[in-house]
This record gives structure tokens, C-alpha cells and sequence, in this order.
């Protein structure tokens, strides 16, 4: 395993780098040197993917086709991740 990214489904991974890359780059690259995250980095993935899943609500508040990705990638995230309190 090279970074904690590796850990998530491909399809998933695909997605959370490029949403990083748009939102938070520098979270990204601190998530390529590293084997675990801590909870505040975790806390900021699902931060930044919650506000692409925001930004792509249709009518009714319902997600678009990206938007049930980016919910998705969330889920598989959190399965590779689970954030203990």
C-alpha cells in the first residue's frame, strides 16, 4: 500500500482525486504521503466531498447521477477510513 487512497475502490478513488484536486489540493497531497489519516484529514475528505455532493442536487434536493457518485465515493471512503471518536 503507497498512500491511503489505495485502499479505496478505483472508481471511488478517481473521484475523491479529482474533487480534492479542485477543493483542497494540499489536503490531497498530504493524503499521498501518508499510510492512515488522522481524523481532522478525514474529517476534511468527507468535508470537501459533502460540498460536491451539495453542489450537485437536482430538484427536490435530490442528487444528480455525480451527485449519488460523490455519496458513493463518501460511503466507500468511510468503509476504507471509519472515523472513531
Amino acid at each position: 500500500m503507497n498512500n491511503i487512497l489505495d485502499v479505496v475502490p478505483s472508481e471511488h478513488r478517481v473521484l475523491i482525486m479529482d474533487e480534492l484536486t479542485r477543493r483542497n489540493p494540499d489536503l490531497l497531497a498530504e493524503l499521498r504521503t501518508v499510510q492512515k489519516p488522522t481524523n481532522d484529514q478525514s474529517d476534511a475528505v468527507v468535508d470537501a466531498l459533502s460540498h460536491a455532493l451539495s453542489a450537485n442536487y437536482g430538484p427536490g434536493h435530490v442528487p444528480n447521477d455525480y451527485g449519488l457518485a460523490v455519496e458513493r465515493a463518501i460511503d466507500a471512503y468511510l468503509e476504507a477510513w471509519p472515523i472513531y471518536r
